[in-house]
């Protein structure tokens, strides 16, 4: 049984396709969105209104701006549709976030799919398509990794996270499938939960060896 190659690394938002976005300009756009979402319960025809505007603004952007930065720029003049009692700034920096959050996920299933390639042309059955965070500091900072079964698209996901104690790790394997043509990854059961790295191991190789992760 081959072993997964060493995988794509590391990657951030920027590796992933995403254009680098400074983190300050990250938070305004979260804060705008944190801004928006009490009109659910107070106003929620504004916020139905706002709903739409982000989406329409987003498709715009999608359409017509490769620039994500300088449509931020741009601020509340991107918003062309008047809205009674809905900051214009904040629907920009919303649909701003919008398209940020596809740019990083179509990335994303793009170096899967390379990922995967790659894995396709050296003869491996298994490699590991994505990878954040580092298995050295876990799990004091999170670590998760993806690795996919070349020929079936079948995956696990593999995590490193704090127990509830937030003193000892807990390494967690759950079941995904990689969509071979979209690179889309979709999450399934857990198949396992282990109070050490040698026992997660143990379990991953058993994972490997039939093939393809099985349920529980």
């Amino acid at each position: 049984m081959d072993s997964p190659d060493s995988g794509p690394g590391h990657d951030d938002a920027a590796a992933a396709g995403a254009p680098h976005v400074p983190a300050a300009v990250l938070r305004s756009w979260d804060q705008a969105e944190a801004k928006l979402f009490p009109l659910v319960m107070a106003r929620p025809d504004a916020y139905e209104r706002a709903l739409r505007m982000i989406a329409e603004l987003a498709a715009r952007l999608r359409d017509t701006c490769p620039d994500l930065l300088a449509a931020h720029n741009t601020g509340a003049d991107l918003v062309t549709e008047p809205a009674v009692g809905i900051g214009p700034e904040l629907v920009a920096a919303a649909a701003c976030a919008m398209r940020y959050r596809e740019l990083v996920t179509t990335g994303a299933a793009q170096r899967r799919l390379a990922a995967l390639a790659k894995a396709r042309d050296q003869g491996l059955e298994w490699t590991v398509v994505e990878e954040n965070g580092d298995p050295a500091r876990a799990p004091y900072i999170p670590y998760q990794r993806v690795e996919a079964h070349v020929r079936s698209g079948k995956a696990v996901i593999i995590s490193v996270e704090p127990d509830e104690t937030l003193t000892r790790a807990v390494h967690r394997i759950d079941a995904a499938d990689l969509d071979l043509a979209t690179g889309v990854l979709r999450a399934g059961a857990e198949l396992g939960s282990y109070a050490s790295a040698d026992a997660a191991a143990h379990a991953l190789e058993g994972i490997r060896a039939n093939g393809h992760p099985g349920e529980p």
